[in-house]
């Protein structure tokens, strides 16, 4: 039986992490993180930054040609990534 000021330990730890403001850090660390699985190897090896500001992901890559590539990816990049989250993390993609 649960009090009315009880909560889960997830609702806790997500409640503290939205209390100090880390929650986008944490979300851009994991989407650098599982970007080989959401992009795919040969993307992910020529990926130099990835960085999420204000729901903004920004994709900084080495080669020409694979930017002009990404951005007829990134619609279902984007939604690939919200999926992932389960929650809408990136509403804007910028390739640089």
């Amino acid at each position: 039986m649960r009090r009315r000021n009880d909560q889960t330990l997830k609702e806790a730890l997500e409640g503290l992490v939205d209390a100090y403001g880390l929650r986008e850090k944490l979300d851009e660390q994991a989407i650098a993180s599982l970007w080989d699985e959401i992009a795919g190897a040969m993307i992910a090896r020529h990926t130099v930054a990835v960085k999420l500001r204000r729901s903004k992901l920004t994709i900084k890559v080495d080669s020409a040609p694979l930017r002009h590539e990404l951005t007829f990816m990134r619609e279902p990049l984007i939604t690939l990534i919200n999926q992932r989250f389960e929650r809408q993390v990136v509403k804007e993609m910028v390739l640089e």
